[in-house]
């Protein structure tokens, strides 16, 4: 029984013995929803609804890993037990089976959508690339064998640059085919494009209530928020209600102000817009 661990997966390749692996597909269909796998190979991925009954799958692998390796087990059976955040990926391997070569091809579409082009249909390298990018859009395309993934933060560029460096996914031997300076060029790029759309979410929050205060839209040209401002104001202007009551001239004087300091910031945002 062989054990490694990845950031995201705790890997356990069972050597020539069906009795087990077999004993222990049988726990992971009944206890875990979200799994994938096929007669030699099962990935159980994570969770948070889950997390007892993965407690305690993963104190019986290290009790079967302390029985299989009695010499060396405390440390892993250790690591294995703590390894409630991964993904657990186990494997039957035969005598005479030869691990699989996978071969990725890396491209970049309109310099930010990353595509995977598989060369196959391969659903559990697929499930896995989904459960690995789970925070972004992921499609795959059956006809051509690609998976392409939509950025949505600075993440995404660490998750990919990652998983670039590993030599094994999902029991197989895998090899990424990729230009490195356009790579490297396009995680610049990228940084900059989400730090921009950060900053424009940001900004779009917050000048949101100003456009609810002049009753316009995002949309709107310069010139028709300046004339619903110009309307605005005219009809809350503490004047035109100076010799009512005071409460209600009060009333009309906070909503000039709140007026007046609506279209301020919009017309600053629209002076930094056309200077930019």
């Amino acid at each position: 029984m062989q054990v490694s661990f990845s950031h995201e997966m705790l890997a356990i390749s069972i050597q020539e013995d069906t009795k087990t692996y077999y004993y222990l597909q049988n726990i992971i269909e009944k206890n875990f929803s979200k799994r994938i796998g096929r007669k030699d190979k099962m990935i159980v991925f994570k969770q948070e609804n889950e997390n007892v009954q993965r407690r305690y799958f993963l104190k019986l692998l290290a009790k079967i890993y302390a029985k299989k390796n009695p010499r060396k087990y405390k440390k892993i059976a250790a690591q294995i037990i703590e390894s409630v955040d991964k993904s657990i990926k186990i494997s039957l391997l035969k005598s005479n089976q030869i691990q699989q070569q996978l071969n990725v091809a890396v491209k970049i579409e309109d310099n930010y959508a990353i595509i995977l082009d598989l060369g196959s249909h391969n659903s559990i390298l697929v499930a896995y690339l989904r459960n690995y990018f789970k925070d972004h859009l992921v499609k795959y395309r059956l006809k051509n064998y690609t998976v392409t993934i939509y950025p949505n933060s600075e993440k995404t560029v660490n998750l990919l640059e990652h998983m670039l460096e590993q030599k094994e996914l999902i029991g197989c031997f895998v090899t990424f085919s990729y230009n490195e300076e356009e790579f490297a060029q396009y995680k610049k790029t990228l940084t900059r494009k989400i730090s921009r759309k950060q900053k424009f979410n940001a900004l779009y929050s917050l000048l949101e209530e100003y456009y609810e205060v002049l009753e316009c839209k995002a949309e709107d040209t310069f010139e028709t928020i300046r004339k619903q401002y110009l309307k605005l104001v005219k009809q809350y202007h503490p004047d035109t209600i100076a010799h009512t009551n005071k409460q209600l001239v009060d009333q009309y004087s906070n909503k000039f102000q709140i007026i007046q300091h609506a279209y301020e910031m919009i017309k600053i945002h629209f002076d930094h817009e056309k200077s930019a």
